[in-house]
Protein backbone atom coordinates (compact mmCIF):
# COMPACT_ATOMS: atom_id res chain seq x y z
CA UNK A 1 0.00 0.00 0.00
CA UNK A 2 1.52 3.23 -1.41
CA UNK A 3 1.35 6.92 0.92
CA UNK A 4 -1.98 8.59 1.31
CA UNK A 5 -4.00 5.62 0.26
CA UNK A 6 -6.63 5.56 2.17
CA UNK A 7 -7.95 2.40 4.22
CA UNK A 8 -10.81 0.05 3.72
CA UNK A 9 -13.16 -0.45 7.11
CA UNK A 10 -12.34 -3.99 6.04
CA UNK A 11 -8.62 -3.22 6.37
CA UNK A 12 -9.00 -1.25 9.28
CA UNK A 13 -10.91 -3.76 10.62
CA UNK A 14 -7.62 -6.32 10.18
CA UNK A 15 -5.17 -4.23 11.28
CA UNK A 16 -7.17 -3.58 14.75
CA UNK A 17 -7.93 -6.93 14.86
CA UNK A 18 -4.04 -8.32 14.23
CA UNK A 19 -3.07 -5.39 17.21
CA UNK A 20 -5.40 -7.39 19.33
CA UNK A 21 -4.19 -10.50 18.64
CA UNK A 22 -0.52 -9.46 19.11
CA UNK A 23 -1.56 -7.57 22.23
CA UNK A 24 -3.47 -11.10 23.55
CA UNK A 25 -0.42 -13.24 22.55
CA UNK A 26 1.89 -11.25 24.26
CA UNK A 27 -0.13 -11.18 27.37
CA UNK A 28 -0.08 -14.79 27.68
CA UNK A 29 3.31 -15.89 26.88
CA UNK A 30 5.08 -12.49 28.97
CA UNK A 31 7.51 -11.98 26.11
CA UNK A 32 6.40 -9.58 22.83
CA UNK A 33 3.85 -10.87 20.21
CA UNK A 34 5.15 -9.20 17.46
CA UNK A 35 8.24 -11.25 18.30
CA UNK A 36 6.14 -14.60 18.50
CA UNK A 37 4.23 -13.80 15.73
CA UNK A 38 7.20 -13.86 13.62
CA UNK A 39 8.97 -16.53 14.48
CA UNK A 40 5.94 -18.50 13.77
CA UNK A 41 5.50 -17.30 10.63
CA UNK A 42 9.48 -18.00 9.76
CA UNK A 43 9.06 -21.29 11.46
CA UNK A 44 5.31 -22.52 10.91
CA UNK A 45 6.31 -26.09 12.99
CA UNK A 46 6.87 -23.90 15.88
CA UNK A 47 3.33 -23.12 17.06
CA UNK A 48 2.82 -26.57 18.63
CA UNK A 49 5.76 -26.03 20.95
CA UNK A 50 4.94 -22.30 21.20
CA UNK A 51 1.92 -23.41 22.58
CA UNK A 52 2.51 -25.64 24.79
CA UNK A 53 5.52 -23.08 26.17
CA UNK A 54 2.47 -20.59 26.95
CA UNK A 55 0.38 -23.25 28.39
CA UNK A 56 2.40 -23.94 30.62
CA UNK A 57 4.15 -20.72 31.53
CA UNK A 58 3.69 -18.33 34.32
CA UNK A 59 1.13 -15.76 32.83
CA UNK A 60 -1.80 -18.67 32.04
CA UNK A 61 -1.15 -20.15 35.69
CA UNK A 62 -1.10 -16.91 37.35
CA UNK A 63 -4.56 -15.62 35.02
CA UNK A 64 -6.10 -19.50 35.66
CA UNK A 65 -5.25 -18.88 39.63
CA UNK A 66 -7.04 -15.63 39.72
CA UNK A 67 -9.99 -16.64 37.89
CA UNK A 68 -10.29 -19.89 40.37
CA UNK A 69 -9.65 -17.78 43.31
CA UNK A 70 -13.32 -15.68 42.55
CA UNK A 71 -15.58 -18.88 42.63
CA UNK A 72 -17.45 -18.99 45.69
CA UNK A 73 -18.31 -21.85 47.73
CA UNK A 74 -21.74 -21.46 48.39
CA UNK A 75 -22.81 -24.86 50.69
CA UNK A 76 -20.25 -26.89 50.72
CA UNK A 77 -21.70 -29.48 48.53
CA UNK A 78 -19.13 -30.75 45.85
CA UNK A 79 -21.10 -32.95 43.20
CA UNK A 80 -19.25 -35.07 40.68
CA UNK A 81 -18.98 -33.79 37.46
CA UNK A 82 -19.73 -37.22 34.87
CA UNK A 83 -19.74 -34.86 32.02
CA UNK A 84 -16.17 -33.89 32.54
CA UNK A 85 -15.52 -37.81 32.40
CA UNK A 86 -17.26 -38.22 29.41
CA UNK A 87 -20.54 -39.98 30.79
CA UNK A 88 -23.87 -38.57 29.79
CA UNK A 89 -26.30 -36.42 31.71
CA UNK A 90 -28.50 -40.01 32.48
CA UNK A 91 -25.76 -41.71 33.89
CA UNK A 92 -25.78 -39.47 36.91
CA UNK A 93 -29.50 -40.32 37.78
CA UNK A 94 -28.66 -44.10 38.03
CA UNK A 95 -27.40 -46.55 40.96
CA UNK A 96 -23.80 -47.51 40.75
CA UNK A 97 -24.66 -50.74 39.75
CA UNK A 98 -26.30 -50.09 36.83
CA UNK A 99 -24.29 -47.35 36.20
CA UNK A 100 -21.09 -49.49 36.31
CA UNK A 101 -22.34 -52.00 33.81
CA UNK A 102 -24.08 -49.33 31.56
CA UNK A 103 -21.49 -46.83 31.05
CA UNK A 104 -18.16 -47.39 32.96
CA UNK A 105 -17.58 -50.90 32.27
CA UNK A 106 -18.11 -51.26 28.42
CA UNK A 107 -15.30 -48.14 28.43
CA UNK A 108 -13.09 -49.77 30.76
CA UNK A 109 -10.93 -52.15 28.31
CA UNK A 110 -8.85 -54.70 29.90
CA UNK A 111 -9.70 -53.51 33.28
CA UNK A 112 -13.13 -55.09 32.42
CA UNK A 113 -12.81 -57.58 34.77
CA UNK A 114 -10.62 -56.67 37.31
CA UNK A 115 -12.95 -53.82 38.66
CA UNK A 116 -15.42 -55.92 38.36
CA UNK A 117 -14.42 -58.54 40.68
CA UNK A 118 -13.23 -55.45 42.92
CA UNK A 119 -16.25 -54.32 43.27
CA UNK A 120 -18.27 -57.28 44.14
CA UNK A 121 -15.99 -58.12 46.85
CA UNK A 122 -16.56 -54.73 48.07
CA UNK A 123 -19.94 -54.73 48.72
CA UNK A 124 -18.93 -57.00 51.64
CA UNK A 125 -17.43 -54.02 53.33
CA UNK A 126 -20.05 -51.29 55.32
CA UNK A 127 -19.18 -48.18 55.24
CA UNK A 128 -15.89 -48.57 52.52
CA UNK A 129 -12.57 -46.83 53.24
CA UNK A 130 -10.75 -46.62 50.08
CA UNK A 131 -7.53 -45.57 49.78
CA UNK A 132 -5.69 -44.89 45.97
CA UNK A 133 -2.18 -43.50 45.04
CA UNK A 134 -2.11 -42.30 42.10
CA UNK A 135 -5.12 -40.36 40.79
CA UNK A 136 -7.28 -39.34 37.60
CA UNK A 137 -5.37 -38.07 35.35
CA UNK A 138 -6.73 -37.13 32.26
CA UNK A 139 -11.00 -36.72 31.89
CA UNK A 140 -12.53 -39.45 30.13
CA UNK A 141 -9.59 -41.49 29.47
CA UNK A 142 -11.54 -44.81 30.41
CA UNK A 143 -9.41 -47.34 29.24
CA UNK A 144 -6.37 -45.44 29.73
CA UNK A 145 -6.20 -45.35 32.92
CA UNK A 146 -9.68 -46.40 33.91
CA UNK A 147 -10.96 -43.08 35.75
CA UNK A 148 -10.41 -45.54 38.73
CA UNK A 149 -10.97 -41.99 41.77
CA UNK A 150 -14.75 -41.31 39.69
CA UNK A 151 -15.23 -44.76 40.26
CA UNK A 152 -14.64 -44.93 43.88
CA UNK A 153 -16.31 -41.84 44.19
CA UNK A 154 -19.24 -42.53 43.15
CA UNK A 155 -19.45 -45.88 44.86
CA UNK A 156 -18.61 -44.54 48.19
CA UNK A 157 -20.58 -41.74 47.71
CA UNK A 158 -23.77 -43.84 47.24
CA UNK A 159 -22.26 -46.75 50.06
CA UNK A 160 -21.65 -43.61 52.73
CA UNK A 161 -17.85 -44.31 52.30
CA UNK A 162 -15.09 -42.35 51.84
CA UNK A 163 -11.99 -41.99 49.61
CA UNK A 164 -8.69 -40.38 49.84
CA UNK A 165 -6.63 -40.19 46.36
CA UNK A 166 -2.88 -39.54 46.85
CA UNK A 167 -0.95 -38.01 43.76
CA UNK A 168 2.43 -36.11 43.11
CA UNK A 169 1.20 -34.44 40.28
CA UNK A 170 -0.94 -30.85 40.82
CA UNK A 171 -2.61 -31.71 37.77
CA UNK A 172 -3.66 -34.91 38.11
CA UNK A 173 -4.58 -33.66 41.44
CA UNK A 174 -6.97 -30.66 40.09
CA UNK A 175 -8.09 -33.56 37.81
CA UNK A 176 -9.59 -35.62 40.42
CA UNK A 177 -10.79 -32.96 42.70
CA UNK A 178 -12.76 -31.81 39.74
CA UNK A 179 -14.25 -34.93 38.82
CA UNK A 180 -15.24 -36.72 42.46
CA UNK A 181 -17.44 -35.03 44.96
CA UNK A 182 -16.90 -34.04 48.53
CA UNK A 183 -16.82 -37.92 49.56
CA UNK A 184 -13.32 -37.69 47.96
CA UNK A 185 -10.28 -36.63 49.89
CA UNK A 186 -7.10 -35.42 47.50
CA UNK A 187 -3.81 -35.61 48.88
CA UNK A 188 -0.66 -33.77 47.05
CA UNK A 189 1.87 -35.56 47.95
CA UNK A 190 4.32 -38.25 47.93
CA UNK A 191 2.69 -41.29 48.21
CA UNK A 192 4.76 -43.30 50.36
CA UNK A 193 5.05 -40.28 52.82
CA UNK A 194 1.39 -39.85 52.91
CA UNK A 195 0.79 -43.01 53.57
CA UNK A 196 3.59 -43.43 56.65
CA UNK A 197 1.60 -40.77 57.80
CA UNK A 198 -2.05 -41.53 57.38
CA UNK A 199 -1.11 -45.01 59.12
CA UNK A 200 0.14 -43.18 62.34
CA UNK A 201 -3.16 -41.45 62.34
CA UNK A 202 -5.87 -43.42 61.14
CA UNK A 203 -7.09 -46.48 63.22
CA UNK A 204 -9.55 -48.15 61.34
CA UNK A 205 -7.86 -50.66 58.15
CA UNK A 206 -8.89 -49.57 54.77
CA UNK A 207 -11.39 -51.69 52.99
CA UNK A 208 -9.47 -51.33 50.14
CA UNK A 209 -5.75 -50.03 48.99
CA UNK A 210 -5.38 -49.31 45.33
CA UNK A 211 -2.15 -49.11 43.98
CA UNK A 212 -1.15 -47.21 41.09
CA UNK A 213 1.17 -44.31 41.45
CA UNK A 214 4.35 -44.80 40.10
CA UNK A 215 4.23 -45.29 35.76
CA UNK A 216 5.73 -48.62 34.74
CA UNK A 217 8.07 -49.06 32.12
CA UNK A 218 7.60 -52.65 31.19
CA UNK A 219 11.26 -53.02 29.63
CA UNK A 220 12.55 -51.67 33.49
CA UNK A 221 9.47 -52.55 35.81
CA UNK A 222 11.54 -52.67 39.13
CA UNK A 223 12.08 -49.39 40.00
CA UNK A 224 7.88 -49.28 39.62
CA UNK A 225 7.59 -52.23 41.52
CA UNK A 226 9.81 -50.86 44.27
CA UNK A 227 8.04 -47.98 44.70
CA UNK A 228 4.71 -50.05 45.03
CA UNK A 229 6.47 -52.63 47.81
CA UNK A 230 7.45 -49.27 49.45
CA UNK A 231 3.65 -47.50 49.84
CA UNK A 232 2.72 -51.21 51.03
CA UNK A 233 5.07 -51.06 54.01
CA UNK A 234 4.25 -47.24 54.67
CA UNK A 235 0.60 -48.70 54.65
CA UNK A 236 1.22 -51.61 57.44
CA UNK A 237 -0.99 -50.03 59.82
CA UNK A 238 -4.00 -49.52 57.08
CA UNK A 239 -4.02 -53.17 56.70
CA UNK A 240 -6.24 -55.50 58.32
CA UNK A 241 -8.14 -58.57 58.28
CA UNK A 242 -10.64 -58.44 55.12
CA UNK A 243 -8.79 -55.16 53.37
CA UNK A 244 -8.56 -56.04 49.43
CA UNK A 245 -5.11 -54.80 47.64
CA UNK A 246 -4.93 -54.18 44.27
CA UNK A 247 -2.44 -53.36 42.06
CA UNK A 248 -3.15 -52.19 38.34
CA UNK A 249 -0.69 -52.85 35.27
CA UNK A 250 0.06 -56.52 36.88
CA UNK A 251 0.05 -58.17 33.44
CA UNK A 252 1.23 -55.69 31.08
CA UNK A 253 2.97 -56.23 27.23
CA UNK A 254 5.53 -58.37 27.39
CA UNK A 255 5.39 -59.09 30.83
CA UNK A 256 4.12 -62.40 31.85
CA UNK A 257 3.03 -61.13 35.35
CA UNK A 258 4.66 -58.38 37.72
CA UNK A 259 4.68 -55.50 36.64
CA UNK A 260 4.00 -52.66 39.30
CA UNK A 261 3.07 -55.33 42.06
CA UNK A 262 6.03 -57.69 41.53
CA UNK A 263 7.38 -57.67 44.50
CA UNK A 264 4.25 -57.25 46.12
CA UNK A 265 3.30 -60.38 44.53
CA UNK A 266 5.84 -62.79 46.19
CA UNK A 267 5.25 -60.75 49.43
CA UNK A 268 1.23 -61.78 49.24
CA UNK A 269 2.10 -65.40 47.99
CA UNK A 270 4.52 -65.42 51.39
CA UNK A 271 1.30 -64.32 53.68
CA UNK A 272 -1.07 -67.00 52.30
CA UNK A 273 -3.25 -64.02 51.08
CA UNK A 274 -6.11 -65.00 48.76
CA UNK A 275 -6.49 -64.11 44.96
CA UNK A 276 -9.54 -62.91 43.82
CA UNK A 277 -8.26 -61.65 40.21
CA UNK A 278 -4.99 -62.12 38.12
CA UNK A 279 -4.76 -60.11 34.79
CA UNK A 280 -4.30 -56.13 33.68
CA UNK A 281 -4.80 -55.37 37.61
CA UNK A 282 -4.05 -58.20 40.67
CA UNK A 283 -6.52 -58.53 43.30
CA UNK A 284 -6.02 -59.75 46.70
CA UNK A 285 -7.94 -60.13 49.79
CA UNK A 286 -5.98 -60.15 53.58
CA UNK A 287 -7.01 -63.34 55.49
CA UNK A 288 -9.87 -62.66 58.13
Amino acid sequence: MGNGEILSEDEKNQLVHGKIALSILGALSGTDGNILANHILQTPSSVKDILYKISTGTPVEMLRKEAASHTSDEGGRIEADFNYVGLPDEASHVSFETGFQEFMRPRLGARQKGFSVLFEHLSRHDRPFILETGCLRIPNNWEGDGQSTFQFDWYARENSGTVITIDLNRESIESARRACSNVTNTILNDSVSALNALSSLTSSPASLIYLDSFDLDPNNPMPSAIHHAKEMMAARHLIGPGTLICVDDFQVGPLDGGGKGLIIDQFMDTIRAKVLYSGYQKIWQIAS
